[in-house]
């Protein structure tokens, strides 16, 4: 009983770790299918929780910082696109330096919130956990008894539930449809679908703020559901894992919610074991950065056979015509 009561701790901590991966990764990975290589999503994630927390504080409801967090990350990937797609800049120091501008401005924005008085988010302005937050507690409590599945799956906060619907529709969207077809056509040859018509940079620009606004909402998750809270640079690094999640995914949507799971399992290991009291023999700092060190290593270790899109991260067209 022991042994299955902490299996379905870990398991559920796994999931809800892995919520925001998933979320930010699906965004990341259709773009990178059309040719889109955005490190900037570290910065689009500190934008989302920074915009989340400072809007659901200011208006005391939470689905407003849902919203204010996706905007305002949008608003900084038209900036990413703008300059990539239409002003063909360098996609990667272009991704740095919307990081640098997410730092800076988020740092600059929770000054201000803490100058105001917004430092501290009001308790209705955040969200519970129930995977169906609109139906009674009586029915919310009878799903979450359910032995095992129960607690890991009906006892996660409500956007899970959306998490997994969207990356459903997004497999299907890649694998079954025309759209999904010309995603994958513009990364492997941009220069053969203009000629038949397709806008290259409409498609790209309109993947970069789907893109954007998956990594805003994983953003507010964090700073909305996950801490009820923020402080500077909370995303930790997050948004560089997600990138290497994508490549050890080989950009397929299954394997990147494979890996996001074991990430996330991971990343609950660690916690028990810091809780276990195991950080008083080893330093804590360890523990922390188990789950970065288990994913870089995997990724140099199986990056054999790992090719992307031919033309990701590349500037196009690569001529001015």
């Amino acid at each position: 009983m022991i042994n299955e009561s902490l299996f379905i701790i870990v398991v559920a901590q796994a999931v809800t770790a892995a919520v925001p991966l998933v979320l930010a990764g699906v965004g990341e990975l259709t773009a990178q299918r059309a040719g889109i290589l955005n490190v900037g999503i570290e910065g689009l994630l500190l934008t989302g929780c920074i915009g989340g927390f400072v809007a659901a504080t200011i208006s005391g409801n939470g689905m407003i910082g849902v919203g204010v967090a996706m905007l305002a990350a949008m608003a900084l990937a038209s900036l990413f696109a703008w300059a990539t797609v239409m002003m063909r800049a360098d996609q990667m120091v272009t991704g740095m330096a919307i990081n640098l501008l997410a730092v800076g401005g988020s740092g600059t924005a929770w000054m201000l919130a803490q100058a105001h008085g917004y430092a501290h988010m009001p308790v209705e302005a955040g969200f519970t956990r129930g995977i169906v937050p609109w139906i009674s507690p009586e029915t919310q409590q009878w799903l979450s008894s359910w032995p095992i599945i129960g607690p890991i799956i009906f006892d996660q906060y409500g956007l899970t539930i959306v998490v997994g619907l969207f990356t459903l529709a997004v497999w299907w969207l890649l694998r079954r449809t025309r759209a999904g077809i010309i995603i994958q056509a513009i990364g492997e040859n941009p220069d053969s679908c203009a000629m038949v018509g397709i806008h290259v940079r409409q498609w790209r620009c309109g993947l970069i703020m789907v893109a954007g606004a998956c990594a805003g909402l994983a953003g507010a998750y964090l700073s909305l559901m996950r801490t009820h809270g923020f402080s500077p640079l909370m995303s930790g690094g997050m948004g560089f894992i997600i990138l290497a999640l994508v490549i050890f995914a080989r950009w397929q949507v299954g394997g990147l919610i494979a890996v996001c799971l074991g990430f996330g399992l991971v990343d609950a290991t660690q916690s028990l074991l810091q809780g276990s009291g195991m950080n008083q023999v080893v330093p804590y700092q360890l523990f922390q950065a188990l789950p970065f060190i288990v994913a870089f290593s995997a990724l140099l270790i199986f990056r054999r056979g790992q090719h992307g899109p031919a033309t990701l991260g590349q500037v196009w067209p690569s001529t001015i015509k």
